[in-house]
């Protein structure tokens, strides 16, 4: 198709347009999406209103959309250029900048002059070439949307510091962007409007992925490349089902085909190559792992492996082959056999004839611990984590006490005899942790993709002075003769500005009706939805009268200020003891979440029941003493929200507030509810 699509054929491209004309190789393969755009275009390029000028090309990594944007220049013989969004982008980036400029061998301010630089949209956009525009999705700043749009309006214009620049006629804009199947922000819908031709990029079919693959690598065993085709087809539907934020797709494909056609293990380069490149997560490899078992894919991976490696080893000029009838005679080698059962192969000795001075893996296979298990399953081991000493832990520990003491002093708390308690996790404890992250990730991980789209994109409002070029000049700095008289605006920050804790109620009456249950998977849900964000989260549960010396019990489960990475697993351990002394843990863990640097400080509490704990700390004294702590933490800039998972509802929602109150009839909702209301704070 190459210069067959001339839009212009009259024109007359400079030397170093023509060098920017994208050249298609040998192996490229003309797709559907490419003739389809290109007859669209030629058929309405002369048309006044219908012409098609932005094009959209939404899809996943690896899905060929900047190789067809390139496909493109090639067909149309325009000067290929493109422009790869960022989050902080600003104006400057999509216009240009003015740019102080000191002439050779000046020293002097006098002799400073300024002058504009045009971006390289403008370039594109001014001198007609074809210009792909990647990922506008990331930018935050809605102003800096607002100016790309007007570089797509038809008949447009752009006013310049310097000058109005027009639209070339034959400007073409090509937009390549990720689809937003699970929680990518969406495109913008000004920008969207202005699309008049859009192309969704998916996996090809089976049978294009393998002549593609053939026509990139060379490599043409069929049977191989159908059936790594398969797998990575099921790798990505899997990761998708399961909001696995990593795509296997056509560059995956090829790289694996390749790693194979020059030796590679299949089995070892599909991790390397496909698995790693989508997770290393070892829960969603495992997810992974699972889908390829469950269609057979893995079995017939091995297989093939095995195949693989003996037509490797069959070529090693130290293994002779001797092929024996059943009687013992040999009769030769069979070449159209892949392997024979009945082949004896033996290793040369060091002083046969033709030896090669490689060595047998034997020895080094005896001392070298292997990654795969008994079933050749690659084996997946967590990091080591930060083992604290006793001597450490008990400082944590003595620390956690004196500071809840503390907390508690002229309140009516004070007298009360407090122990602090930091559970230990045991093995029981890390298989049924596992175990159940397993059954809770995939709607955590969906939510986690939903949400962070909406933080990752807020718009900056503060400024950044004394830069070399910015949206905004700065007249006081013209006495300085540094050159830095713009500002420009300043990145948000990356990370949320939040910090949780979870209060968990562990009296009695928490063990009937699942209640616990529910409470326990929310703590977990919470914990890994936080950790996945980067949230500091505190996780403590409490009960009261488990001793005279113990009048409270605080269990703190997961800390700010632990580094104990095993932590998270004393979860499991949550469970009902005795009574509830609901005002003083709420008094302990508001003050210790104020000191989180965060700026906005969200407290939840999951309880079944009002507050009853030995002598008297019940009814209308308890329920007071609940809300005068919550009303001196709001004033503080504590947020608060109950989960009341009993019958004492009413109760509960008079305490914390209507507004504030989560009524949860279906406890298996509850970790996801939970998950929910973070994701509202971002």
């Amino acid at each position: 198709m190459e210069n067959q699509m001339l839009l212009s054929p009259s024109r007359q491209l400079t030397e170093a347009e023509k060098k920017l004309v994208w050249k298609k190789p040998l192996s490229h393969i003309e797709s559907e999406a490419e003739r389809r755009i290109c007859a669209e275009i030629k058929r309405n390029w002369y048309s006044k209103e219908m012409k098609i000028t932005n094009i959209l090309l939404e899809g996943d990594a690896g899905s060929g959309k900047t190789q067809l944007a390139k496909a493109l220049s090639a067909d149309f013989g325009l000067p290929y250029t493109k422009v790869t969004c960022f989050a902080d982008m600003d104006k400057t980036d999509i216009l240009g900048s003015i740019l102080p400029v000191l002439p050779e061998g000046g020293h002097g301010a006098e002799e400073i002059s300024y002058q504009f630089y045009p971006s390289e949209i403008v370039r594109a956009y001014e001198n007609g070439w074809l210009l792909e525009i990647q990922e506008p999705t990331v930018i935050r700043d809605a102003a800096v949307l607002m100016a790309l749009n007007s570089v797509l309006e038809p008949d447009g214009s752009i006013n310049l510091p310097t000058r109005i620049a027009h639209r070339h006629p034959d400007f073409i804009a090509v937009i390549t962007t990720n689809r937003g199947y699970n929680g990518v922000r969406p495109l913008n819908e000004a920008l969207r409007d202005r699309i008049q031709h859009a192309e969704r990029m998916d996996l090809p079919p089976k049978a294009v992925m393998m002549e593609r693959a053939t026509a990139k690598t060379g490599y043409s065993y069929a049977p191989i490349l159908s059936f790594l085709a398969d797998v990575i087809l099921t790798l990505d539907e899997t990761a998708k089902a399961n909001a696995i934020k990593g795509v296997a797709g056509m560059r995956s494909y090829l790289f694996w085909i390749d790693a194979v056609a020059g030796g590679a293990l299949l089995r070892a380069s599909m991790y390397h190559k496909v698995i790693y490149k989508i997770t290393t997560d070892p829960d969603e490899i495992s997810i992974l792992e699972q889908a390829l078992s469950v269609k057979g894919l893995l079995g017939q991976l091995e297989e093939l492996e095995q195949m693989q490696a003996y037509r490797q080893e069959s070529q090693n000029p130290d293994i002779m082959e001797f092929n024996l009838s059943e009687d013992g005679e040999y009769f030769g080698s069979d070449k159209e056999t892949l392997m024979n059962p009945n082949a004896v192969r033996l290793r040369k000795s060091s002083d046969s004839e033709g030896h090669s001075n490689q060595t047998s893996n034997n020895s080094t296979e005896k001392t070298q611990s292997s990654d795969n298990g008994e079933d050749g399953v690659p084996l997946y081991h967590e990091m080591e984590p930060g083992h604290l000493t006793e001597q450490q832990k008990q400082k944590f520990r003595k620390r956690l006490n004196q500071e809840a003491r503390e907390s508690v002093k002229g309140s009516i708390h004070q007298q009360v005899k407090l122990i602090v308690h930091r559970p230990e996790a045991t093995d029981e404890n890390r298989a049924e942790y596992r175990k159940q992250v397993s059954e809770l990730m995939p709607v955590i991980r969906e939510l986690i993709q939903k949400t962070m789209p909406f933080l990752e994109y807020e718009t900056a409002s503060e400024f950044s002075a004394a830069q070399l070029y910015g949206t905004t000049f700065s007249a006081n700095r013209i006495a300085m003769q540094d050159f830095r008289y713009f500002a420009r605006k300043r990145p948000p920050e990356e990370n949320p500005s939040l910090a949780v804790a979870l209060r968990i109620d562990e009296s009695a009456s928490m063990s009937a009706f699942g209640r616990l249950d529910a409470a326990k998977q929310a703590a977990i849900a919470l914990y890994e939805f936080c950790h996945g964000y980067g949230i500091p989260v505190m996780i403590y549960g409490d009960t009261a009268d488990r001793s005279r010396l113990e009048q409270m019990s605080l269990y703190s489960y997961v800390d700010f200020d632990s580094e104990d990475s095993d932590e998270k697993y004393s979860l499991i351990g949550i469970q009902g003891r005795s009574n509830n002394r609901d005002g003083m843990a709420i008094r302990i863990l508001a003050d210790r979440l104020l000191k989180a640097p965060q700026k906005t400080k969200l407290f939840i509490s999951i309880s079944d029941g009002q507050p009853k704990a030995m002598p008297d700390y019940t009814g209308d004294l308890a329920a007071q003493d609940m809300k005068k702590t919550l009303q001196e933490y709001r004033r503080k800039g504590v947020l608060f929200l109950a989960a009341a998972i009993g019958q004492d509802k009413e109760i509960i929602s008079d305490i914390y507030g209507r507004e504030n109150t989560l009524d949860i009839t279906d406890f298996k909702k509850l970790p996801v509810r939970l998950v929910q209301i973070i994701a509202r704070y971002l």
